[in-house]
């Protein structure tokens, strides 16, 4: 029997980009769309990914992130960032 393994966290920041994405109104396909705008040659698959917390996401990335949510990198990052020790194992 295969064991249920649980894939490994790459950011944590995908569940709040979600949530301020969908709060926009936005679909992925919107936002992808304004991200490119932007100059991020961007799938809609690798912002997927991103917001699963499957795929990290570079400092670049991030600029066009904030820059596009209309939002700043503490607001981003400070309302609902978990405490960090939990996603590395003992």
């Amino acid at each position: 029997m295969p064991k249920n393994r649980s894939r490994p966290v790459r950011n944590i920041l995908g569940s709040r980009i979600r949530q301020i994405r969908e709060a926009k109104g936005w679909s992925q396909a919107d936002m992808v769309r304004k991200l490119q705008l932007k100059g991020w040659d961007i799938e809609r698959t690798v912002l997927t990914k991103i917001e699963l917390r499957r795929r990290c996401v570079t400092d670049y990335e991030l600029i066009a992130i904030t820059q596009t949510l209309g939002v700043t990198l503490d607001e981003l990052l400070l309302p609902k960032t978990p405490d960090v020790r939990s996603f590395f194992a003992d």
